[in-house]
């Protein structure tokens, strides 16, 4: 595959996933792996390298290609939905693709700043939205709500990716069996964050499908942390995927774990977001779990004495840079040479 894309789709073969090579897995290096002695081999499935950077990019183009293809987005002018950032960006691409110029998206207060300015460089019109802290089904107080809503005006669609089957199908069609290769088989656990578990389900349908003794780490904020794209217990109350039946464990990580777990991956050349070291933190606390109550050696291959994790990394660092310094400790960055004769100093 030259991975070249030429005449008027372009584009659209541009970012239709089923067009491109498999995303790279890279495996952890002891340092990152306190479970290596062990037998433990962890490897970090590179969403992020996607065309658009992130993991939503893969259901984003599903969900909104499957709309055209059913006829949905006929006299559509512009799409709603509920999103922090990754998947309204990579569904507003995807959707001009398509013939929807306009999109809109509701995001939480607590958004960073820098994900509101990539938004708006990307030409998506944001509704700043407060977010009740454990709302109930079908709450109208919600993003997902008022998206919902929106999106029964004539003009309008609400893809609705807390719903829509397209999302975990995606990841059912193409991550799934790309995981599948790239370990030839031999993946034991996965371990991945919860937003709006398309990823989780996807990924579990296909590789349970193939080895039902794969085990599925959920992985979400602990109550009254913060981490982009993932969710805590209460708020996933708005998604309405069936997807406890896919997990076997639920984990939760703290704010400034994930930011920290984030940093020490890419400081090492693997750029992974906050929402990637939730990931990390979340399997390795199962691991150690595992470990201490003695489950772990069931894991353990009989041909070579190995037991295979997998985690997807949703995005890289750069759209979050401000929020490291917000929560990890000052004491984890170089000083500064000169800092007082900065001339851009915030």
């Amino acid at each position: 595959m030259t991975n070249t894309f030429k005449g008027p789709d372009a584009l659209k073969d541009f970012l239709n996933p089923e067009k491109h090579p498999n995303l790279p897995m890279v495996e952890l290096p002891a340092s990152l792996n306190p479970f290596a002695a062990d037998g433990v081999r962890i490897f970090a499935k590179m969403m992020g390298l996607s065309p658009l950077g992130n993991v939503k990019a893969v259901p984003a183009f599903n969900m909104v290609r499957e709309m055209y293809l059913r006829g949905e987005l006929e006299g559509v002018e512009r799409l709603v939905e509920n999103s922090s950032g990754n998947t309204v960006f990579s569904m507003a691409l995807a959707a001009r693709q398509f013939g929807v110029e306009r999109t809109q998206s509701y995001v939480p207060s607590e958004i960073s700043w820098n994900k509101l300015l990539m938004l708006q460089f990307f030409g998506i019109e944001p509704i700043v939205n407060v977010e009740p802290q454990a709302p109930a089904e079908n709450d109208p107080a919600t993003g997902v709500f008022k998206a919902r809503q929106d999106g029964q005006q004539p003009d309008a669609m609400n893809p609705g990716q807390y719903e829509n089957s397209d999302n975990p199908e995606a990841h059912e069609k193409w991550t799934g069996p790309q995981i599948w290769e790239q370990t030839e088989g031999k993946i034991d656990i996965f371990g991945v964050g919860l937003g709006t578990t398309g990823t989780l389900i996807g990924n579990a349908r296909f590789l349970k499908s193939k080895n039902s003794a794969i085990k599925v780490v959920g992985v979400m904020r602990a109550p009254d942390n913060y981490v982009p794209g993932v969710r805590t217990e209460n708020l996933l109350n708005v998604v309405d995927f069936g997807w406890r039946e896919h997990v076997d464990t639920l984990v939760g990580v703290e704010t400034e774990t994930a930011y920290l777990t984030s940093m020490e991956m890419s400081r090492l050349g693997i750029l992974a977001g906050p929402s990637s070291g939730l990931a990390l933190a979340g399997l390795l606390k199962h691991l150690e779990n595992l470990k201490e109550s003695g489950e772990l050696e069931a894991f353990r291959r009989a041909d070579s004495g190995e037991i295979t994790c997998v985690f997807p990394c949703p995005d890289g660092p750069m759209a979050y840079l401000d929020e490291y310094f917000k929560y990890i400790d000052a004491s984890h960055f170089p000083a500064i040479t000169n800092e007082d004769v900065l001339v851009n100093k915030p």
